[in-house]
Order: C-alpha cells, then sequence, then structure tokens
C-alpha cells in the first residue's frame, strides 16, 4: 500500500465488493491508510459490514447512477473483490447508460467468467477509473504466497502426483475460459470448478457415494487452485482461506495446493491453523512446478 500523501495522488478507489472476507479487508486497508474510498454493494446481494464504511447500494440496471456516485466520490480507482452472482437484469429498468452499453453487457453475461470481467473492467476504464489489484490495495504481509509448505504437514509422492493432474486439467480448461480449481484422487479427476465456486465443489465431493473413490479412499486427494492461463489478475484473481481448508477436510482430501503467487490466502495464519487441526497439508507450489 503507498503512502497516505500517494494514495491521496491517486484519488479515491470504489471498492466493487461482492460476498467474502477480501472486500471487507480492502476496505479497511484503504480506511485505515487515510485513502478516501467508497464501497459500491448490490441491492440484489446485500453485505452484513458495510455500516461502517462509506456505502452505496445500487442496482446492476442503473449503472449511470452508479458512475456518478464514483465521480462525485473522486474515485479514480476501483478493485473488484469478492464473489457475485450474474445478475438476472430488468432491460426495463435501465439508466440511460445501460441502455448504451445494455446490448455489450448482456453478451458479457453469456460469456466465461474472465471474458465476462475483462469486458465489466473496460466500461470502468472507458469511464476513467483505472483497474487495480487487490493485492495492491492492502497494506502489510502479501495476500499471495511463496513456494513452500505452509503447515506442519507436508505432501507425500502420491498427493505431489495428484498435484500435477490437477494442473493439467485446469490448463487444459483454460482456454475455454472455465474453472480455477480442480480435485484429483489417485490420479481420477472426482471434480472441477465452474459457476458453482469452490466451497460448492467441495460439498459436491463430500457428497460423492463411497464408490466413486474405492481407487483413492479418503484421506486422499487434493484440491488445486491456480489462475487460468492468459487470466487478468487484477479482476479474478483465486482465494482460499479457513473455509476452504474446512471444506477440503470435510470432503476427505489429504490436503489443498495453490499456485505461488497466483492465488490469495486470505487470513494466513487462520488459515494455515485449520490446516494443522485438520490433519491436511497446504502447499504453495511454484508455477514452473506445475
Amino acid at each position: 500500500m503507498p503512502s497516505e500523501a500517494a494514495a491521496g495522488n491517486r484519488g479515491a478507489l470504489a471498492i466493487i465488493a461482492g460476498r467474502g472476507d477480501l472486500p471487507r479487508l480492502i476496505a479497511e486497508a484503504t480506511r485505515d491508510a487515510g485513502r478516501p474510498y467508497l464501497v459500491i454493494s448490490f441491492a440484489e446481494a446485500p453485505l452484513d459490514w458495510v455500516d461502517d464504511h462509506p456505502h452505496e447500494a445500487h442496482r446492476f440496471e442503473k449503472i449511470g447512477r452508479m458512475f456518478r456516485a464514483l465521480k462525485r466520490a473522486g474515485c479514480r480507482e476501483v478493485v473488484f473483490a469478492g464473489a457475485m452472482d450474474r445478475p438476472r437484469l430488468r432491460p426495463w429498468a435501465f439508466d440511460a447508460m445501460a441502455l448504451r452499453v445494455g446490448s455489450r453487457v448482456l453478451r458479457l453475461l453469456r460469456q466465461g467468467d474472465d471474458a465476462m470481467l475483462r469486458g465489466f473492467g473496460a466500461i470502468f476504464e472507458e469511464e476513467g477509473i483505472r483497474l487495480v489489484a487487490p493485492a495492491d490495495c492492502i497494506d502489510g504481509p502479501a495476500l499471495t504466497a511463496e513456494p513452500g509448505v505452509l503447515g506442519r504437514l507436508r505432501p507425500e509422492a502420491r498427493a505431489r502426483g495428484d498435484v500435477a493432474r490437477a494442473a493439467e486439467i485446469l490448463r487444459a480448461l483454460g482456454p475455454v475460459d472455465v474453472g480455477q480449481a480442480a480435485v484429483v484422487a489417485g490420479g481420477v479427476c472426482l471434480g472441477v470448478e465452474a459457476v458453482e465456486g469452490t466451497d460448492a465443489l467441495l460439498a459436491r465431493i463430500a457428497a460423492l457415494p463411497a464408490a466413486k473413490r474405492a481407487h483413492a479412499p479418503p484421506p486422499a486427494g487434493v484440491l488445486l487452485k491456480m489462475p487460468k492461463p492468459g487470466q487478468d489478475r487484477r479482476l479474478d484473481l483465486p482465494a482460499i482461506g479457513p473455509r476452504t481448508v474446512r471444506g477440503a477436510a470435510a470432503a476427505g482430501l489429504a490436503g489443498v495446493a495453490i499456485e505461488a503467487g497466483g492465488v490469495q490466502i486470505l487470513d494466513r495464519a487462520a488459515t494455515v491453523a485449520a490446516a494443522d487441526r485438520a490433519g491436511i497439508f497446504l502447499w504453495s507450489v511454484a508455477p514452473e512446478a506445475l
């Protein structure tokens, strides 16, 4: 995070906030740095922490109103943070700006996550608001991890093979803009993340019949999270946290692996502690080793 004077030169920060801890952490860090900011949530996805921050709730159909609010607040940079469901738009409620970009937005909503977010990011930049990454907005320890084992337990050879297989799967799916996470056990893919998100993926693995995992009964297998090839890391960097670790343990996995430098760890100390308590490994893998 830059100094208070440098932050002031960059204008106010717009925080487009979805679910999860990351937008709250960014808002708190920006407030602590003395930089002006405005949290934007959407009426369709209310947040329970925003009352402590400068905040406005908007509707997707009224984006002209939202951009006017950002300009009044002096926002010259924007960060996208947190998960958000794709909206079901009501074209009859569009304001003038929404009408102008509406056909473009509707096309974006039919694309993969990365392409969609790139398109939305381009709209902000056309309005003179520069995109920044979440990692540029938080002071203190980096959100991403260096290569190495982060907890007490180390992955065994079979788990390392499962990580390699999961990386192969995700690299194959990346060009079609699908998936930042895969679960592999004994070399067999048990699931790939799609629009449901990582928590739902892990819940799905936990519910698999035992016969589907007879080749590698729990505890076995790994969750790997990594960015898609060519992904714009300002917009949608993958993240894990204590809940991810608890979900992996409940799914009977041996561990969680992430691409070093490419995946955010929310509340790192608590995430590592959760892995140690659950008896699973937490491994940050160098990109060239995946």
